[in-house]
């Protein structure tokens, strides 16, 4: 199993080792409600992966401790000819074998790795709210300005229609404090708050993407390569212990 899982982890390190080949610039994509929703879901998986990784480890520790003790107090037993079992000495050794495995296994090294993940993927999560509560923002004002500019058409063909016509389009007669100066003063001003909050946004968005690429370039290598180097000595480690309870002459073929 642990030879399988190696090799899965092996093409799984070669396929993110390619992710180097993109560039934000391929990226064109715009964070959505569905890639919020899939961000956090791939949280919840990797926080579980990384708490189901850790009980791993301690159960299996545990469990040979537990088997182990159990062993050394029954090794005192005698069978029904006074003598001492053979059998149960055999599988002490064993236990003592896989105890000194399990607790020279890097399972720190995979642990690490998988929050390194979880970090990565939350890091993310971070700033597509960010790039989402920025274009909520710009989408706000731009709505905003879409009803000063109708206003200001309306107030326009009020005037149009009325003794004062020429001031719609002779601005420079107007008073500062005309209804016409004013709307239009606001309207130039919330045009100015509209672009900076598109300039923002856009900024947002480029943040996003190099961020979510960068993090994947890190993370993903990082995570495969490290779950390799655990799930190889895992196999060597079931490997020698099967190797050293083979009789003598089994070994040596």
């Amino acid at each position: 199993m642990w030879r399988t899982m190696y090799e899965c982890h092996q093409v799984q390190n070669h396929i993110s080792l390619q992710l180097h080949r993109i560039t934000v610039d391929q990226i064109t994509d715009l964070t959505s409600d569905y890639h919020r929703r899939a961000a956090v879901q791939l949280e919840a998986e990797v926080e579980s992966w990384y708490n189901s990784f850790c009980y791993l480890v301690k159960s299996q520790r545990e469990y040979a401790k537990t088997l182990l003790q159990w062993i050394q107090l029954t090794d005192s037993l005698v069978d029904e000819q006074g003598q001492r079992s053979s059998f149960s000495s055999a599988v002490c050794s064993l236990c003592q074998q896989w105890l000194h495995h399990l607790e020279k296994m890097p399972h720190q090294m995979a642990s690490e790795a998988i929050k390194g993940v979880l970090c990565a993927v939350q890091s993310i999560l971070l700033q597509q709210a960010q790039e989402l509560d920025q274009r909520k923002r710009s989408d706000k004002l731009e709505k905003r300005l879409q009803k000063e500019l109708h206003s200001l058409d309306d107030l326009e063909k009020r005037i149009e229609g009325g003794p004062n016509a020429s001031d719609v389009t002779n601005s420079e007669a107007l008073s500062p404090k005309h209804p016409l100066s004013l709307k239009r003063a606001k309207i130039e001003t919330l045009k100015k708050r509209v672009e900076d909050e598109k300039a923002e946004y856009v900024n947002s968005v480029h943040g996003t993407r190099a961020m979510v690429l960068n993090n994947l370039k890190t993370a993903l290598p990082n995570i495969f390569q490290a779950l390799m180097v655990f799930s190889s000595a895992s196999a060597d480690a079931l490997e020698a212990i099967h190797g050293h309870d083979k009789p003598a002459e089994d070994r040596h073929e």
